[in-house]
């Protein structure tokens, strides 16, 4: 091939269409069935703060998206905390807290960002007594019921199935003589 046929190819060269945008569609993004996996910390507000300590988390949600704007969601969470009670023999043990909640979770999306609140209720249990030994529950007290509310914001990679954020939640025991919990968590989603 000459210089002349390359000039006159090149000036015959025709645009199509518009370039591809690099930025994803968010109309495209996965919806359906998702699954998240968290990890984190949870800390008690009130009385139990000091005795409780802040506790490594951890957590999993299946959910599915009714709607663009709304889904519907199961989590299973656990903490894990050193108690402190100076003086006293309940202080330095191990103590978990398992809760498991169905919830519902309200999404407004901008682009590859989403913002979320979600609510829910479910049941919490103890792995032991010791909150009922040293008063903070009525004795003998290791299943809990529990309401719980938070927030999410999260951001959409350019794969269609993932996203990463972070979130935090604000969890009321009715049975724990405190305030509450509030716990801070990091999140992978995957919609399938």
């Amino acid at each position: 091939m000459n210089v002349a046929t390359l000039v006159l190819a090149l000036l015959h060269a025709q645009i199509t269409g518009e370039p591809v945008s690099p930025y994803p569609d968010a109309t495209k993004f996965a919806r359906g069935i998702y699954s998240e996996a968290e990890v984190g910390a949870v800390m008690f507000v009130g009385e139990a703060r000091t005795p409780m300590g802040t506790g490594a988390a951890v957590g999993a949600r299946v959910g599915y998206d009714l709607f663009r704007w709304a889904a519907v969601q199961v989590h299973t969470f656990g903490s894990s905390h050193v108690t402190h009670f100076p003086r006293m023999p309940q202080s330095g043990q191990l103590l978990q807290l398992y809760q498991g909640t169905v919830e519902l979770k309200l999404t407004a999306r901008f682009g590859q960002i989403a913002a979320a609140a979600m609510g829910g209720a479910g049941m919490a249990r103890l792995s032991t007594n010791l909150l009922g030994t040293a008063g903070l529950t009525d004795p003998d007290v290791r299943n809990l019921p529990v309401l719980l509310g938070g927030l999410t914001v999260d951001y959409h990679t350019l794969s269609r199935h993932f996203s990463f954020g972070l979130g935090g939640n604000f969890a009321k025991y009715q049975r724990l003589f405190t305030t509450g919990a509030v716990a801070v968590t990091a999140f992978a989603r995957y919609t399938f």
